[in-house]
């Protein structure tokens, strides 16, 4: 009979691939990995009927949980999230909300309502794009009830999104012509869809460095936009847009990874804030929120359409 150290060094790969899937980060993977491998010595091996069903359970629930780490958002307090308003001089720590915040509380929001075996298959499902027989091992149920249980996860969650604000299909309007404008260089648009007190923010690559200051210059807005579309065109095969609570993103893909992104909030039924996003630990998030949105079907350039 195997002891549970054998159990868990054979079934450990199996951990860190799923564990890495969802976190995109081989540290902050091996960290619940290893956490995982605590909770499976502390169990009594005879109590569990499937080891690996348990195992990847644990991991899996650790690896949503870790999401929503206080630690995880403060180590992105310097990527501020699109404000609600933007006053010219210094802004509150509060007002300097993190966005790796925003990005987790849209995540667990939408998979609030789900059990953790309906978030395991749904997210593996449809953010990782994981075979029918691999989830079917992961979560120890057969691929017939993943498919139904992928069914009714996506209609709850469909359910959640019907309940949307009402000026959302105006608001995406106004983005998708902004977009369009930013595009083709048309000023004259540009000028017309911008908030008299616009903004536009950039993420630091890096997160461990400070973020760079806001512009309002318009000129300098509109020519460093117009590089990052170019940049990000040159980067990705399509892009993706969809909603984030307030804000809509912008998300150059090449395949199913996220190459860059471009956010922004409509105030009034005009462009107040445009951030740019480049750093890989923010496009994870987005590219897992993005499928969450969409239900895994994401088209090329929807918002020329």
């Amino acid at each position: 009979m195997q002891s549970q150290a054998e159990i868990f060094t054979e079934l450990r790969p199996v951990l860190m691939t799923l564990a890495l899937r969802i976190l995109g980060s081989e540290v902050e993977a091996e960290d619940m990995v290893q956490e995982t491998y605590l909770r499976w010595e502390r169990a009594a091996a005879t109590e569990v009927r499937s080891p690996k069903a348990f195992l990847t359970t644990i991991v899996t629930r650790l690896c949503l949980n870790h999401l929503k780490l206080a630690r995880v958002r403060l180590e992105h307090a310097d990527a501020p999230l699109l404000l609600d308003r933007l006053p010219s001089d210094a802004r509150s720590p509060a007002e300097q909300a993190g966005f790796a915040d925003a990005l987790t509380e849209a995540f667990m929001s939408a998979l609030g309502n789900l059990s953790a075996t309906e978030r395991a298959v749904y997210l593996l499902r449809e953010a990782f794009a994981l075979d029918y027989g691999d989830i079917a091992s992961v979560v120890d149920r057969s691929e017939e009830n993943c498919r139904q249980i992928l069914k009714r996860a996506r209609e709850r969650i469909v359910s959640r999104e019907s309940t949307a604000r009402p000026g959302r299909e105006q608001t995406q309007r106004v983005v998708s012509e902004f977009l369009n404008a930013s595009e083709t260089g048309e000023l004259e648009p540009l000028l017309r869809l911008l908030s008299d007190e616009a903004a536009l923010a950039r993420d630091p690559g890096d997160l461990t460095k400070p973020a760079p200051p806001l512009i309002h210059d318009r000129e300098i807005m509109f020519q460093t936009l117009g590089n990052a579309l170019a940049q990000m065109r040159n980067a990705s095969d399509r892009f993706v847009l969809f909603p984030i609570g307030q804000d809509y993103a912008y998300v150059a893909r090449r395949g199913t990874t996220a190459r860059g992104a471009i956010l922004l909030r409509v105030i009034d039924q005009k462009v107040a804030v445009v951030r740019l996003v480049s750093c890989p630990v923010l496009l994870h998030q987005l590219q897992i929120l993005m499928a969450l949105s969409l239900g895994g079907d994401a088209g090329s350039d929807p918002h020329s359409n």
